[in-house]
């Protein structure tokens, strides 16, 4: 079983049978977080938000992002998560019905992570989840660790 965070996964799609699945794929992969789920953009939107007026270890770990929504769509979720610099490395991972190539580049230049069918397998789930974990990690050694161990800048002109 893959050991749990503290942070959550957030699915983003108005599909409940596209939910359901993508919840099964994660209990199949075994992981254990608490799931979060918006039906439209503007929903993810503002809940983002939210997370990041709590603070970094309430920022979701994994996102999983339906494209074709209406009222706020994918794309637009995606161009507004890229001008979040909190939300950078937020591993974003697209849920499509859409095989156009422009959907797929589109996706990829608004910052998606990676592009999937809409319904993914639990091996593929639980890729997704250890490389986010791995991130996570990346992201807290750099927080606490390199600061310690980095010479201090160097300040004025040098001798």
């Amino acid at each position: 079983m893959t050991t749990p965070r503290t942070r959550p996964i957030l699915i983003v799609d108005d599909d409940p049978d596209a939910v359901a699945l993508t919840k099964h794929a994660l209990a199949k992969a075994g992981i254990r977080t608490q799931i979060d789920v918006m039906e439209d953009g503007g929903d993810a939107i503002a809940y983002l938000k939210e997370k990041l007026a709590e603070g970094d270890p309430a920022l979701p770990l994994l996102l999983f992002l339906d494209l074709k929504m209406p009222g706020t769509d994918g794309f637009q979720v995606l161009d507004w998560i890229r001008g979040q610099p909190r939300l950078r490395r937020l591993l974003t991972v697209v849920l499509s019905s859409s095989t156009s190539n422009r959907d797929v580049d589109k996706a990829y230049a608004l910052g998606a992570k990676t592009y999937f069918g809409k319904y993914p397998v639990a091996s593929d789930v639980k890729t997704l989840f250890q490389l986010a974990n791995a991130m996570l990690t990346v992201d807290e050694i750099e927080k606490f660790v390199l600061p310690g161990i980095r010479p201090p800048a160097p300040t004025g002109t040098p001798r």
